[in-house]
């Protein structure tokens, strides 16, 4: 059994209309049962180049679905939850083999050009789509009030200068109680597609709890009837029984986070999700086996770990680009 441990924009999502179903050859369970690791790496090379795992850091969304194809293919790989940026920091030191991404490797005008820190450090990279993300809004059940808020609703919510902190400063016929906010923290992907898709520039509060601990945080939404949080689709529809019956997820300006509303573009705090290989790792027989069989049955397994497909010439194209080792950034998913 593989060792798996844990340690943009809604425009390019028009005329996705397959539906997310599990219509594939790949047929297996969910294997992933790793031992979790949040922690850094001890060096500054891959852990596969003295000939340990494959090295994968990065996005805590994204781990599950690594460490599924870990296990089920029976791959060696660390899976290292650590947050998207974070991940990046390490992949373009070349401390990482793979970097799992629920945002494109930000560039020139980013608070941090990876792109250029990448360049830098002669780490080419192979940027590959896997999935489609909603991120979701998640509430407590028993809040039976805020079941759909607008954009501009969560700006309000979540923006460090609004003057909003009770559920009837929303609405007056809401309760006068304090809305308490659980979310991601700094170095997250997730974090970062929210705050510009949410706060369209705004800052965001710092007076929520974060983690990147996926478990950690639906707790907090499923033992307080006041949380207001938000993750990747996957991860709340993933969550552990005891949780996931406390918790419910909210509308946003009138849409579900389903599958069809996602790909149709209807959902508005929709993404893609990435991996991004290292040329030179990729030169090594285990990592290209292992990213040769993520890209060939990603759109099986999307459903799988709940999250959803891109179309199926994505896969195709995704696969063609790591065939012929295609670097760089793709414009298509800068925003």
């Amino acid at each position: 059994m593989a060792k798996a441990r844990k340690s943009i924009t809604a425009a390019i999502l028009a005329g996705m209309t397959v539906l997310a179903v599990g219509c594939s050859s790949d047929s297996g369970s969910n294997g992933s049962s790793g031992n979790s690791n949040s922690g850094g790496d001890n060096g500054s090379e891959t852990n596969a180049a003295a000939g340990g795992p494959i090295k994968t850091t990065g996005s805590a969304t994204i781990e599950p679905i690594t460490s599924y194809m870990a296990n089920r293919y029976d791959f060696d790989v660390d899976v290292e939850a650590i947050g998207s940026t974070d991940g990046f920091e390490k992949f373009c030191n070349g401390e990482a083999d793979i970097n799992d991404a629920s945002t494109p490797i930000p560039g020139d005008g980013a608070e941090v050009d990876f792109q250029k820190q990448c360049a830098d450090n002669d780490v080419e990279y192979i940027e590959l789509p896997i999935g489609l993300d909603a991120i979701t809004i998640v509430k407590h059940r028993d809040n039976d009030f805020a079941t759909d808020l607008t954009v501009e609703q969560l700006h309000d919510i979540w923006s460090k200068e609004s003057e909003v902190s009770k559920w009837s400063d929303i609405d007056p016929s809401w309760p006068d109680e304090e809305i308490k906010l659980y979310g991601r923290p700094e170095g997250s992907g997730t974090l970062g597609v929210f705050e510009d898709l949410v706060l369209d520039g705004d800052e965001i509060r710092d007076d929520y709890e974060s983690t990147d601990d996926i478990d950690e945080l639906t707790q907090w939404v499923a033992d307080d009837p006041n949380a207001l949080s938000f993750m990747g689709i996957g991860n709340y529809l993933s969550a552990e029984e005891d949780a996931q019956r406390m918790i419910d997820n909210v509308k946003v300006g009138g849409v579900e986070p389903t599958a069809e509303e996602t790909k149709d573009g209807n959902y508005p705090l929709s993404r893609p999700l990435f991996i991004y290989v290292s040329k030179k790792s990729a030169e090594r027989e285990d990592v290209d086996k292992f990213v040769t069989t993520y890209l060939e049955h990603a759109e099986a397994v999307m459903p799988r770990v709940y999250f959803y497909q891109l179309p199926e010439e994505d896969y195709e194209g995704a696969q063609k680009r790591y065939a012929d080792r295609k670097t760089g950034a793709d414009e298509r998913w800068q925003a």
